[in-house]
């Protein structure tokens, strides 16, 4: 359409403009677009950085791909994100940030911003994402929903699996210990490996479990008393990991060092940091598989590839990558069922956890994942991977497991 300028009254004039703002706001509706935000917790310059950067590229990444390619009738999702820099004292200001933007739902790949919004985010009825989970977290269950289940299920899972399928026990029953910072999920981790030695005497001796203040980088005392065991648990925050793995290797220490997926999201840190000499061996769990060639990974890949071209080798090394697409994934496909249920015009926190608390997702080639009104991780199955020097990658050395209950 095209128009003559003229002289004309300044009522005209705003009438005019009124009219061309009406047309506009016609071609909205007719295109039938509500926008639903997301709110992006996460750390953008802070320790876990090297990790969470890549994640928050994998939110922006797939929200705009299901908008484009996958859309949900009559919605454009919108991912806002926050930098708490793993600062805990962020997190409620984080959480205020992206609710005065509207977000509906909350995503956040921080153990500590999840445990410290979760009574906050039942009494504003907004339901928080996390990926790590703790038993806080997760009981009661509440309106936090955990792609992985708790860090205490996942070391136990392993360590049953390294009772029955890595150890000799000719040579006696192995001793184990670990270290990280105190947060959450580490708790809960060095929880986990307490409870399934004490359990479980004839299988592993618990030797310690140290827990250093948040940041610290040096492990002299934690190393020389782990330095005897013969399965040692990572810190499970990149530079903690990597400082860690350093200091205990290049002392010559030899045990076989174990961890969650929590370790592997930090990859490309830790093989520039260590090399793969210091890896070889590591043994770790995951319940999103490694990058397995099945259809959801081929997204993964795709992303990856077309979105991050320089930095696309790293991110396929990388289970915060690989996570944080199937996590995001999960919670679209949630996001999109609400809307199906309730109507665009009436979809609210409310509506996701309704529908969240009875959603199971199967994926081909992958388990199945889901929630119940009881249970909020959706991965119930896992796999354990050893990381090889030789091929400088991570080798599937199980099937899927199913989970150790606690």
């Amino acid at each position: 359409m095209s128009c003559t300028l003229k002289i004309i009254p300044t009522c005209c004039v705003i009438l005019a403009l009124v009219a061309a703002l009406c047309v506009g706001c016609a071609e909205k509706e007719e295109e039938g677009k509500v926008v639903i935000t997301v709110g992006n917790i996460t750390d953008l310059s802070g320790p876990a950085a090297p990790a969470l950067v890549p994640m928050t590229w994998a939110i922006e990444d797939l929200a705009r791909y299901i908008n484009e390619e996958e859309p949900i009738l009559g919605v454009e999702i919108k991912v806002v994100n926050y930098d708490a820099k793993y600062d805990p004292a962020r997190d409620i200001p984080g959480y205020e940030w992206a609710r005065e933007r509207g977000a509906k739902v909350i995503s956040t790949p921080l153990p500590t911003t999840a445990a410290t919004l979760k009574p906050i985010s039942e009494r504003d009825q907004i339901p928080i994402f996390t990926w790590g989970s703790s038993t806080y977290l997760v009981e009661p269950p509440g309106w936090v929903f955990c792609y992985n289940p708790t860090a205490s299920q996942m070391i136990k899972t392993l360590l049953k699996w390294i009772s029955e399928e890595h150890w000799d026990y000719a040579k006696g029953i192995p001793k184990i210990g670990i270290a990280g910072w105190s947060e959450p999920y580490q708790s809960d981790l060095t929880r986990g490996i307490q409870e399934y030695c004490a359990a479980h005497p004839d299988k592993f001796e618990f030797v310690a479990g140290f827990l250093a203040p948040m940041g610290a980088m040096t492990w002299s005392g934690e190393v020389e008393a782990l330095k005897g065991c013969d399965y040692v648990g990572l810190p499970s925050t990149g530079t903690g990991t990597a400082t860690f793995i350093r200091e205990f290797r290049g002392k010559g220490y030899a045990a076989t060092l174990v961890a969650t997926d929590a370790v592997p999201a930090f990859t490309s840190l830790l093989v520039g940091a260590c090399g793969w000499e210091y890896l070889d061996g590591m043994l770790t769990i995951h319940g999103m598989g490694w990058f397995e060639p099945v259809p959801l990974n081929q997204l993964v890949v795709d992303l990856a590839t077309q979105n991050h071209a320089e930095e696309a080798d790293e991110l396929l090394q990388n289970t915060g990558w690989l996570s944080a697409i199937h996590g995001d994934y999960l919670v679209f496909d949630i996001l999109r069922k609400a809307v199906e249920e309730v109507g665009i015009d009436d979809f609210n926190g409310k509506a996701f956890y309704d529908v969240a608390v009875g959603f199971t997702a199967s994926y081909e080639g992958l388990p199945e994942w889901g929630f119940t009104a009881t249970t909020r991780y959706a991965v119930k199955d896992m796999a354990v991977y050893e990381w090889s020097a030789e091929a400088e990658n991570l080798a599937g050395i199980s099937g899927w497991i199913p989970l150790v209950e606690e």
